[in-house]
């Protein structure tokens, strides 16, 4: 038994959605260090942080929501799991835009149950005998998975929110292009993708047929199974004209409203079962509606991270350096240092030399707030601060 158990375990790192999503990150990674070498000349990030982001994140979620989904039983089938992992690795072809739950989860709830609604009694002859499925048990089977799988999605949702503000603020990788009038300007890719590992309640023995050796458990007349899924959780979103921490406030506003709603929906299905495959359709409609919504708010190409008419904008700022110690952030524009005016990035490069111990800047914030800040520097790299600026983008 315990055997079975450790197979079982180590299915999850080989199915299909876990190995494509590995691959992603570790892809995503390699390709934004190479961005960064070629347009800034160093990697403002170690390289393993997509993939430290996409392998660590999604634990705790994952055990608190096993956690719920085994005590509270929400049952899914294997055919469900089987088809959202298909559904995932197709969703890659949209990039990491709607790798996420409240997609993935619904698409799939849904097809199955059209699929059971459609197709006659016996219509998929092939299935093995004791295989529990929408698809031999009729759409009641079918409404009743897609409750319980509207209050993962709505869970997974949740989790989604108390997450994606993690990201500090400076830790974004600005990509670049060339504004209406010719300028070099900066913009944010925002790609948050972590992998949950979610167990799960298969009832029946549909693995049982499979696979002889599979953990099958009984109560009474019931039989069932435990499945440890990873469930693959992403978004793409750029930001250009918002701080990326007021864009990332704004989309955590509204994708609440889209767990409330599906929590409103669930509440309805327990008395009007029907109301479950509503709920999921919001969580499709709404996830949509929330993008588009910060599509539109980027459309206005008021760019906050252009060239700056004083002084020298702050684009990128390293982890652990003297610019972080003295709480620079992205958008900032440095007017002074060591109580010399900045014009160009060649003023501020001499005007630190001007003290190789020691840097005294005035800072002035996206929203015109004036600050000061001071820090010791590297005695052996007074260049080093740890900042990028506009100015010294090569782009062409």
């Amino acid at each position: 038994m315990v055997r079975s158990f450790l197979v079982a375990l180590g299915l999850f790192f080989i199915q299909p959605a876990f190995l494509a999503g590995l691959g992603i990150a570790i892809w995503s990674s390699q390709r934004r260090v190479r961005y960064e070498r070629q347009f800034m000349r160093t990697a403002i990030y170690r390289d393993s942080v997509e993939l430290m982001r996409y392998l660590l994140w999604g634990i705790p979620i994952g055990i608190g929501l096993s956690l719920v989904s085994v005590l509270v039983g929400m049952p899914v089938t294997l055919d469900w799991i089987v088809l959202y992992q298909l559904i995932t690795l197709l969703s890659f072809g949209m990039g990491l835009r709607f790798i996420h739950p409240m997609f993935t989860f619904s698409l799939t709830s849904l097809l199955l149950l059209g699929a059971s609604l459609v197709l006659p009694e016996g219509a998929v002859p092939f299935l093995p005998e004791n295989w529990h499925s929408p698809l031999t048990s009729g759409a009641g089977t079918a409404l009743a998975m897609s409750q319980s799988v509207l209050m993962l999605g709505v869970l997974l949702i949740i989790s989604s929110i108390i997450q994606l503000p993690k990201n500090e603020k400076n830790r974004y990788s600005p990509r670049f292009m060339v504004s209406k009038r010719g300028k070099v300007v900066a913009r944010f890719r925002m790609t948050p993708f972590w992998v949950a590992p979610l167990l799960l309640v298969v009832p029946g023995k549909s693995f049982g047929a499979l696979f002889d050796w599979w953990p099958v458990f009984s109560i009474g007349n019931q039989t069932f199974s435990f499945f440890l899924l990873p469930v693959l959780m992403g978004l793409r979103y750029t930001v250009q004209a918002q701080l990326p921490s007021e864009a990332t406030k704004k989309l955590v506003q509204e994708f609440m409203w889209v767990a409330i709603g599906g929590i409103l929906a669930f509440a309805a299905s327990i008395w009007f079962v029907h109301a479950a495959w509503i709920g999921l359709l919001l969580l499709m409609v709404g996830g949509f509606t929330v993008l588009y919504r910060h599509r539109l708010r980027e459309r206005k190409w008021t760019f906050q991270f252009g060239p700056a008419e004083r002084g020298v904008r702050v684009i990128a700022v390293r982890p652990g350096t003297p610019a972080e110690k003295m709480e620079l952030s992205i958008g900032d524009t440095i007017l002074t240092c060591n109580n010399k005016e900045i014009d160009d990035s060649d003023d501020f490069y001499q005007a630190l030399t001007e003290n190789r111990v020691y840097c005294h800047l005035r800072i002035k914030r996206p929203d015109g707030e004036i600050r000061l800040a001071e820090t010791a520097i590297y005695d052996d790299s007074p260049h080093d601060l740890g900042i990028v600026i506009l100015s010294d983008v090569s782009y062409a």
